[in-house]
């Protein structure tokens, strides 16, 4: 799994006010036939605008 941990931040454009920073909230894994890819459950730093991003585990 990459380095995705509650609390953390990462670089992702904020829907709303187009802030580049979000906070991670929960990471659920999400098992597919080939791979396994992880919902990102973020909130933007600047508004609180809660967002959900799928990304995969490579």
């Amino acid at each position: 799994m990459p380095n995705y941990e509650i609390g953390s931040k990462i670089t992702h454009r904020c829907k709303d006010c187009y802030h580049d920073e979000q906070t991670i909230l929960k990471v659920t894994p999400k098992e597919f036939s080939e791979k396994t890819a992880y919902i990102l459950w973020t909130q933007c730093t600047s508004c609180g605008q809660n967002d959900t991003r799928l990304t995969t585990s490579e």
